[in-house]
């Protein structure tokens, strides 16, 4: 794992102790997601397949669609 792959993943699981956090003490609404999903994105990429933590939180009506639609608009941190 290179220094950069290190960093990403640490941050990642930072927010995902916050997304864990936020949930089961009831504060997880829609801009709560938002903001976390946007962060995290922005720590890891779109396409970090550890994305996918964020599935199980998409409990909203409208969530899980916003969170795709996200995940495929976002810019890719993939070199060609």
């Amino acid at each position: 794992m290179t220094a950069l792959e290190k960093q990403q993943h640490e941050r990642l699981c930072e927010i995902g102790h916050e997304l864990d956090d936020t949930y089961f003490t009831g504060r997880l609404d829609f801009e709560a997601f938002k903001s976390l999903v946007t962060r995290a994105i922005a720590a890891v990429g779109a396409d970090h397949p550890d994305l996918e933590m964020f599935c199980g939180y998409a409990k909203g009506e409208g969530w899980f669609a916003w969170l795709t639609q996200e995940l495929q608009t976002a810019p890719s941190r993939r070199v060609a």
